[in-house]
């Protein structure tokens, strides 16, 4: 059984956290045009999230194997 990286299952989940969290307030309130902006910016983060742990494994994984 291969293990899943954490920089793999980590940001997906915050990603599928933070669209349930928009898109449930976006239907109760109908405030789409209001979420939108902060739908992009949790992407960003997520997208920084994965890239420092990705890089993070890698260092990880270059000192284990010195």
């Amino acid at each position: 059984m291969r293990k899943i990286r954490k920089s793999n299952w980590l940001p997906i989940a915050l990603l599928l956290a933070g669209l349930a969290f928009y898109v449930y307030y976006g239907i109760e309130y109908n405030a789409w045009t209001h979420n939108l902006p902060l739908m992009i910016a949790d992407a960003c983060i997520v997208a920084a999230l994965f890239w420092a742990l990705r890089k993070k494994e890698q260092m990880n994984a270059r000192r284990d194997k010195k």
